[in-house]
């Protein structure tokens, strides 16, 4: 059976196919079966061959990237540091010096040290004095009561001697990072390329002044702070820090002036302010403010916050050692930020 077929855009002569009617019925019968828009990509390519030749050479082209991006994709590696490690290549750059680096060192604290231990001193020769004359030599017709009245009033102050003595215990007052040459490497710094290891100068756990400081070398997974050193307030706008600017040239100005217009009361007001230094030591001394908790391989130790000297303000001390926060500390340190 012949049947003519229309001339299409791109032929000058009309095109006539030879069907056969049983194939025609066939095809028939199988495109009734399969919906349109369920057949395959090739049969629907293959009934528009004279004007899809670029999109077939474009589906051709597509598909391998799509059997590639539809197959398994390769597990994720898994990752070789662990979440909760310190930094160590910050540590490993100063280890590589031939010197060894200061990452911490306190101020000198002889007013500290002598309010601490004299506090200490007094507070336990009262209690020996209190305890030898008022419960072993007391004269007779005495209540049998008041000695023991007395010796728990000695045991009390005894205690606060003791607590005074031990302010300065644990203290410690430099850490440093050991040159990597000079050091044998451990376990854990055998793991690393460059090895790394603190050296740590701290004060005796015993109450008693002038013993040598005791050197401890440590990993940097061994030392423990419970808050950060530096801790970074809000930094200000340009606006705020032209006010700023203007109120210091202001203050440094009246001053400046009024240390000129009062020369005769100068020596007092300078004497004042040292008294009220040495005071503020004394108070440090009694009450142990301004120091902060340190763990070193389960040992309690002690920082001195206020008035000591830390490696870009503190924070090269945070970027090697282990930081636990505290939640506590952490409270207070936002309540110094706002």
């Amino acid at each position: 059976m012949t049947t003519p077929i229309k001339i299409c855009r791109g032929c000058t002569r009309p095109i006539i196919s030879l069907l056969n009617p049983s194939q025609t019925l066939i095809s028939s019968t199988r495109a009734a079966k399969n919906p349109r828009g369920l057949q395959s990509k090739f049969a629907r390519t293959n009934h528009r061959t004279f004007t899809t030749t670029k999109t077939r050479a474009a589906i051709s082209k597509q598909s391998p990237s799509r059997v590639t991006a539809g197959g398994p994709k390769p597990p994720d590696a898994p990752s070789s540091i662990p979440s909760g490690t310190p930094l160590l290549s910050y540590a490993q750059k100063l280890a590589v010096k031939t010197s060894p680096t200061t990452l911490y060192e306190a101020a000198p604290q002889k007013v500290f040290l002598f309010s601490s231990y004299t506090a200490g001193l007094f507070c336990l020769g009262a209690a020996a004095v209190n305890v030898w004359v008022n419960v072993y030599n007391l004269p007779d017709g005495i209540h049998p009561a008041v000695p023991v009245a007395f010796g728990a009033v000695g045991m009390v102050i005894a205690a606060f001697g003791t607590r005074f003595a031990l302010m300065p215990a644990g203290a410690i007052r430099s850490i440093k990072i050991l040159p990597a040459r000079s050091l044998r490497a451990t376990r854990v710094a055998q793991q690393t390329a460059i090895p790394v290891q603190l050296e740590i100068e701290a004060r005796s756990s015993l109450p008693f002044p002038g013993l040598p400081l005791k050197r401890i070398q440590v990993d940097p997974y061994d030392v423990v702070m419970k808050a950060p050193m530096y801790n970074r307030k809000a930094a200000p706008s340009e606006y705020e820090k032209m006010l700023m600017r203007r109120e210091q040239e202001a203050q440094r100005k009246k001053d400046r002036e009024y240390e000129m217009n009062h020369l005769m009361t100068a020596p007092f007001r300078h004497g004042g302010q040292a008294i009220s230094i040495l005071f503020s030591n004394i108070r440090r001394g009694l009450t142990g403010e301004g120091f902060a908790p340190v763990t070193i391989k389960g040992v309690k130790y002690k920082l001195d916050i206020t008035s000591a000297y830390a490696l870009e303000e503190g924070r090269a001390l945070d970027r090697i050692v282990k930081i636990e926060q505290d939640p506590a500390i952490a409270r207070l340190a936002a309540q110094r930020k706002q």
